[in-house]
């Protein structure tokens, strides 16, 4: 039986209001719950894994406590939370296992998302920058010392939302095409391009003073904390740079 605690209920409870809200001014009107589960769906190849999971989860969550309190609704939103279910059975191969690759990259994403929450209930002043960095790290692949120079702004190209620029950090020595890349997305929710923005700008902030691997140190040193606290019997756990490998 899974529990979760009441600030994760609140979270998944905003998270599934976000959700609704983009896609009720994405589509000019509001979703039923059915349109609302395929929304995401559709959205699937434009976010990181690990949000996807997140969001899937929040709106089944939602989906759920509405059919609870209110009887009526419970066939449509038994269908809409079977068409979200429907995801994940599709991720697997014939014998009902997930294939090794979906294996490996799944639980790096769950191990995400766990940290990400362990970050949150410390005391840390630094466990929302962390946050911020992981899920940056985890929608855009970018290298830690390729953050100070980003630079997220509206696409230049018409087919595309948003894009993401910034110094190339392996330009040197041959090993790259250019000394800056440019990845770009049809569409993003609002609050990972909030966090995006706030890590860059925590980011380009520390580089600016002179503390920027000061400020990876001590991410780092919380990462170490938090992981080892929530995998102690693991040889090897996740680390800063883990997000990137999940992309």
């Amino acid at each position: 039986m899974t529990t979760r605690t009441e600030k994760t209920k609140i979270s998944y409870r905003n998270r599934a209001k976000q959700i609704a809200t983009a896609g009720a001014k994405k589509a000019g009107r509001r979703l039923s719950p059915r349109e609302l589960a395929q929304s995401l769906v559709d959205r699937r190849a434009e976010l990181a894994p690990s949000s996807f999971r997140q969001n899937r989860a929040a709106l089944r969550f939602m989906m759920n406590e509405v059919a609870e309190d209110q009887p009526s609704l419970v066939p449509e939103m038994r269908a809409a939370i079977a068409l979200l279910e429907d995801v994940e059975s599709r991720e697997r191969s014939d014998d009902g296992l997930l294939r090794t690759s979906q294996q490996k990259l799944k639980r790096l994403d769950d191990d995400l998302d766990r940290i990400c929450h362990g970050a949150l209930a410390t005391t840390s002043p630094n466990a929302g920058i962390l946050v911020d960095c992981l899920t940056a790290g985890s929608l855009t692949g970018a290298r830690l010392e390729e953050w100070p120079s980003a630079k997220l702004r509206p696409s230049s190209d018409p087919d595309y939302a948003w894009e993401l620029e910034f110094a190339n950090g392996k330009s040197g020595n041959g090993r790259a095409h250019g000394e800056t890349r440019v990845l770009r997305w049809a569409w993003l929710p609002e609050e990972l391009v909030d966090q995006t923005k706030a890590w860059i700008f925590a980011a380009r902030e520390a580089a600016c003073n002179g503390h920027y691997e000061t400020l990876i140190s001590t991410l780092r040193s919380l990462m170490r904390r938090v992981t080892k606290q929530l995998f102690p019997t693991r040889k090897r756990r996740p680390t800063l740079s883990s997000a990137r490998h999940a992309a």
